[in-house]
């Protein structure tokens, strides 16, 4: 019985997002050269299950552009998430649903020159695509989690399997200087994502992260002399 409520609520969702991809489709392409950074709270990590409750969109300089919570059209509960980004049932009790608001989202995402999110590449745009947002063919992806990992420092694995260790939005803002808090919060996020975006386009982070790029292969030409 569970099963099969949990399969109803997949094909009802996925019905959902169809109607969602429908209204983005309609968006006029209209290109803008803006760098927009973007952040989304979920009912979970699951883009099949899962549903988005909360979005944000600004550009680099910290103009708010969107910013909205969604009620869930299926999903009643979310325990786990709800640990990590604070937000109940009862806060988005009386929020729109995002089909009323993904055409707006739309227009600012499929049009921008540069899309910025901190995990985007791994979490963020899939979970947006679900819904049919569609960033245009020469978008710029911008995930500063991704370099920022370099920058930090902290490498990972062993053989030839070292890498550069991922790290939580927190931990590399503050890293780099960031005073912000209320972490988990979509425009928070959005702020210092912005934040650590621009720092690391600075001469001495740039820096940092050639001479990291180097010492990773340095340890990887010491491993491979080993084997």
């Amino acid at each position: 019985m569970a099963e099969q409520e949990a399969q109803r609520k997949r094909e009802n969702l996925n019905i959902y997002q169809q109607k969602c991809a429908a209204i983005c489709a309609t968006v006029p392409k209209r290109p803008t050269n803006l760098k927009l950074v973007f952040d989304l709270e979920t009912t979970g990590l699951n883009f099949v299950e899962d549903e988005i409750l909360e979005a944000a969109i600004m550009t680099v300089d910290g103009e708010v552009l969107f910013e909205s919570r969604f009620k869930p059209a299926y999903t009643k509960e979310w325990p786990g998430a709800q640990r990590v980004n604070g937000i109940s049932p009862e806060d988005v009790e009386d929020a729109p649903g995002i089909i009323d608001k993904i055409g707006e989202m739309a227009a600012l995402l499929q049009n921008a020159e540069t899309v910025i999110a901190y995990n985007g590449k791994q979490f963020d745009i899939p979970f947006l695509g679900k819904y049919g947002i569609k960033l245009r063919p020469d978008a710029v992806i911008d995930d500063p989690m991704l370099y920022g990992a370099v920058v930090y420092g902290e490498l990972r694995g062993e053989g030839g399997d070292v890498s550069y260790k991922w790290k939580k939005l927190a931990v590399l803002a503050d890293y780099l200087g960031y005073k912000g808090a209320n972490w988990h919060d979509a425009a928070a996020d959005c702020i210092a994502t912005a934040y650590v975006w621009r720092r690391l386009q600075e001469p001495d982070m740039i820096e940092k992260y050639n001479e990291n790029l180097a010492k990773l292969d340095e340890v990887s030409e010491e491993t491979d002399t080993s084997l």
